[in-house]
């Protein structure tokens, strides 16, 4: 593990600057998948850098909430800055809406923006996850495959480069869906079946992993609803599809 970076006498924390460059990266990979479907990279940073204030904000705003018996002690650490005082899933939900309006308001293709973003997202995703690796973020359960990483004497998983390899994966194919120019659509739908696919093979190598429901994972539920999503939209496509093909002559 390398939870810090040394260069000379700068100690870098690795997962903040793994959070900072997936955020470059999804951006830059997600202009550059927008220039190619014939948008302005522009509007890719733009509704970005709208989603990133509104995550940060949100998300900052409702760990505040949730643990405001806390806070009301030490105001001040209203304002700090702790990668671990967020409350992410609030500020994904504020992301999401910012983005959302910023592409109404300039009346961009949805599906597109959407495929460009799907990109970038994989992308972003593979090095947040190679971070939480490299700096010991999460716990992975007991193992004992050859590869597994002594974490407090025991060989556990190493689910964050799980990730990471899935993330490469879908990089890989949505960007071949992208390139191979396939109707508007395809390469998000593609991306969300793949990260519903890991997302279900992946969460059983969790030690923490999140329940509720009587011990049901929580992000294997929600990787079966994006799977489901996915082949339901895929379809949609392909009826749609067949019934704008012409009738054979004679």
């Amino acid at each position: 593990m390398l939870p810090v970076l040394q260069i000379g006498p700068l100690a870098l924390p690795i997962y903040p600057l793994s959070l900072l460059l997936a955020i470059w990266a999804t951006l830059a990979v997600g202009a550059w998948a927008a220039k190619r479907q014939g948008l302005s990279s522009d509007h890719i940073y733009n509704a970005g850098l709208y989603g990133l204030i509104a995550a940060v904000v949100v998300a900052r705003l409702a760990h505040v909430a949730a643990f405001w018996s806390a806070y009301r002690t030490e105001p001040f650490e209203i304002v700090g800055f702790n990668t671990r005082a967020f409350l992410w899933w609030p500020g994904l939900v504020a992301a999401l809406v910012a983005s959302g309006w910023y592409i109404h308001r300039n009346r961009l293709p949805w599906v597109r923006v959407a495929d460009a973003g799907a990109l970038g997202a994989l992308v972003g995703l593979g090095v947040v996850c190679l971070g939480a690796f490299l700096a010991g973020q999460g716990l992975g359960a007991p193992t004992g495959l050859p590869w597994g990483i002594s974490t407090w004497d025991l060989a556990r998983h190493p689910f964050q480069l799980y990730g990471a390899l899935a993330a490469l994966a879908a990089t890989a194919l949505v960007t071949g869906v992208l390139t191979r120019q396939e109707r508007p659509g395809a390469a998000s739908l593609a991306a969300l079946a793949a990260c519903g696919l890991a997302a279900l093979l992946i969460e059983p190598t969790r030690a923490d992993s999140p329940t509720a429901l009587g011990g049901l994972r929580v992000i294997q539920l929600l990787g079966l609803a994006a799977v489901m999503l996915a082949l339901w939209g895929l379809r949609r496509r392909s009826e749609g599809a067949s019934d704008r093909t012409p009738p054979p002559n004679g």
